[in-house]
Order: structure tokens, then C-alpha cells, then sequence
């Protein structure tokens, strides 16, 4: 069944060449991001080169996708036509474990300094995303992650 939201223009699609790799990373259902190979430090978004030492030395490694959600806005407002035809959106700032931070899709069940698993989706365009889904508690019975976006595959 067809819908209004199906109609309407696809998300922003202008990306970096260097943030194009990480549209092949998502379509192969992985979480990867840039690390230095001189330095240690992994970095998002990705660049051409290492924020700490300013080396061209960086390779895609996959690395935990957990994190801690540090705050969540809800938009109720954006110029661009495809969030405007989807508007509340979440979006939140996590901390990721292995170090950079992130602004995120932030699903409904997430809350600040919570713990969240960031997946990497293609979205209905094409382009890589990360969305912050909540971790159960211990003893908590997980239930399947839906996905925020709509057209996304996880």
C-alpha cells in the first residue's frame, strides 16, 4: 500500500568521497569506522585525515557499536522535504566506546546517558546512517529493533 511519505523527495544525498565508503560498509551489514593506522584513534565522521596526528594512514575497522546516548532533541522543524514530511525526528549526541561521538537518528525507546547499540543503515536514498537504539537492562527481554527510518534496511 502506497502512502504519502512514499511520494515525497528522498533524503539529502550529498556526501563527502571519504563518507561514500561508508556506504559500502553499511551494505554489507557492517559497523566500521576510520582508525589511524599511526596512531590508534578512531574518528567519525570520516576524513581524509587522522584528527590527532594529521596522518593519511586510515583504514576502515570494525569496532564495538555501543555507546552512551549524552543528550536527544526532538526536531519539529527541518527546510529539507523528505524530514519535513516525517517531522517529530530524534536526534541525539552518543559517545561510542571506542571514542569519537556522533549525532544520530534516536529511536523512541532511547533515553539520555543511556546505553545504546548504533546501528549503520542505508537509507531510503542510498547514503549510510546511524541510529542509537536503546540496550536492555539486565534481566530485560529484548524485543526486535524496529527501524526509525522509513525505506531503511538494517
Amino acid at each position: 500500500m502506497s502512502t504519502d511519505l512514499d511520494t515525497q523527495a528522498l533524503p539529502p544525498a550529498a556526501r563527502s568521497a571519504k563518507a561514500q565508503e561508508l556506504n559500502a560498509i553499511a551494505a554489507q551489514a557492517r559497523f566500521a569506522l576510520q582508525g589511524c593506522t599511526h596512531c590508534g584513534t578512531i574518528q567519525y565522521p570520516p576524513r581524509e585525515v587522522c584528527v590527532n596526528c594529521l596522518s593519511d594512514a586510515l583504514k576502515w575497522r570494525d569496532v564495538s557499536s555501543e555507546g552512551k546516548l549524552l543528550a536527544v532533541t526532538t526536531l519539529h522543524h527541518s527546510n529539507e522535504p523528505y524530514f519535513q514530511a516525517r517531522l517529530p525526528w530524534r536526534v541525539g549526541m552518543v559517545r561510542f566506546d571506542c571514542g569519537p561521538s556522533a549525532v544520530v537518528h534516536v529511536d523512541a525507546d532511547c533515553i539520555p546517558d543511556g546505553r545504546v547499540r548504533i546501528t549503520l543503515d542505508l537509507d531510503a536514498s542510498g547514503q549510510a546512517v546511524l541510529t542509537a537504539h536503546a540496550i536492555a537492562p539486565p534481566g530485560a527481554v529484548n524485543a526486535p529493533l524496529p527501524s526509525p527510518l522509513p525505506g531503511a534496511s538494517t
